[in-house]
């Protein structure tokens, strides 16, 4: 250890003649480490929420759907446009995408439903939806994932009705249970004998989707790829469903160089502004708790100052010895480097306890109907955020500590070694 090292960590160790400033140093460091502290649990805790919501979106959104420029195009040009889009360095698999509004008629009671038909076999890689789908209409407080057992009975079974998914709300307003029939009324129409009438089939509930989004769940349906061609009497499917390797990546440049007049939107589009918001309260909440650290700041400056003060004579005992101003400006510096290096590490520490606590017990319960997924606080430590924040808090309890260290230093050693005669 260096002798600045060394000498700093003396005057930091050594009694105290006046108790406060002893006290005020203690405050000063506890201040660091819970400044840190709550930095890292707030953040985490926005970071999880933030991760729960895009899970929620991804559930039954995909990173990004493209629509051919034909609204109804031929088997040939519908694998033309999956083949084009599954051949895209940032797509990591595709799916067949189609969703149109229906009306649902349970017992003369007519709902509006946005119906997606799907690949019970593809989907799952594209989206989320097999976290978010269960066999049971009456939501649980942690209920067992069934997704792909209940994707699975969308497809008709020999002598049954084929298969759909509604949103948990949605299916509980009509009072319906698993297993009971469902008419889906299409705007399509077929010509009879007597003129063009809408396409009706019956479909078993197979299971509820609930993501816990709000709008989304109370108009969602999915069924089959097939039977849903067959209601809405399209050939093959107008779109697809891609899942990229960066969620955040944009493809849509690449995707019209190569498919001139598709359509292309992504997951961050229709979510934009509720994204944009939980940034801006990131940003805000960071903005006041580094006001704990502020203070904390503050104390470091003033028990180096009093200490300073109450070691004038050690100081010029230093120098009297030989001591360059250079070397008491670094040993007092040293005080703020192990006050700073010793409250961060221990905010650090309590902030991943904390963290770690909250994501593994229910302190704080939370709907299962609103976060599915979640079993205590939805939390996620963000390395870049935690290294970003331990690297602040011990800069500046350096850079405050520059001013008292001067101080010290130019301290001349015939004053403060004056005795009154």
């Amino acid at each position: 250890m260096r002798l600045p090292s060394l000498i700093g960590l003396r005057f930091l160790r050594a009694p105290r003649r006046d108790k406060a400033v002893s006290v005020i140093t203690w405050i000063s460091g506890i201040g660091v480490a819970l400044g840190v502290t709550a930095l890292i649990v707030a953040i985490s805790v926005m970071n999880g929420f933030r991760a729960n919501l895009f899970e929620a979106v991804t559930g039954a959104t995909p990173h990004v759907r493209v629509l051919a420029a034909q609204a109804a195009p031929t088997v040939e040009e519908a694998e033309a446009l999956r083949a084009a889009v599954a051949a895209l360095p940032e797509v990591e698999a595709t799916a067949p995408y189609l969703s149109r509004q229906a009306f649902l008629n349970v017992e003369g009671q007519y709902r509006m439903v946005v119906l997606r038909g799907i690949d019970p076999v593809r989907e799952p890689a594209v989206t989320g939806i097999a976290r978010f789908v269960s066999g049971e209409v009456l939501p649980s407080l942690r209920r067992a994932p069934r997704g792909i057992e209940v994707l699975g009975q969308l497809p008709p079974a020999p002598g049954e009705r084929p298969g759909i998914v509604l949103g948990g709300p949605l299916a509980r307003s009509l009072g319906l249970t698993e297993g009971d029939s469902v008419e889906v009324i299409s705007p399509a129409v077929r010509p009879t004998p007597l003129g063009p009438v809408p396409i009706v089939r019956h479909f078993r509930l197979a299971g509820v989707f609930e993501s816990g989004l709000g709008g989304s769940d109370e108009v969602l349906g999915f069924v089959d790829i097939r039977q849903a061609l067959l209601l809405f009497r399209q050939a093959a499917p107008p779109g697809v469903a891609a899942r990229l390797r960066d969620p955040d990546a944009d493809i849509a440049e690449s995707v019209r160089a190569r498919l001139p007049g598709a359509t292309v939107t992504g997951w961050a589009e229709e979510h934009k502004n509720v994204f944009q918001v939980m940034k801006l309260e990131k940003a805000g909440v960071f903005l006041i708790l580094a006001l704990i650290l502020v203070v904390s700041f503050f104390n470091i400056i003033s028990s180096i100052v009093m200490l300073v003060v109450e070691k004038r004579e050690a100081i010029g005992t230093l120098k009297a010895l030989g001591a360059t101003d250079r070397l008491v400006q670094e040993a007092f510096f040293m005080q703020g480097v192990w006050i700073g290096a010793v409250g961060t590490a221990a905010g650090v520490a309590l902030g991943l306890a904390s963290c770690w606590i909250l994501s593994r017990t229910e302190i704080v319960s939370l709907p299962a109907n609103v976060f599915p997924t979640a079993r205590g606080l939805p939390v996620l430590v963000d390395w870049v955020d935690l290294v970003s924040i331990s690297a602040c808090s011990f800069l500046i309890c350096l850079s405050v500590t520059l001013y008292p260290a001067r101080q010290a230093a130019r301290v001349h050693p015939v004053e403060s070694l004056r005795f009154d005669l």
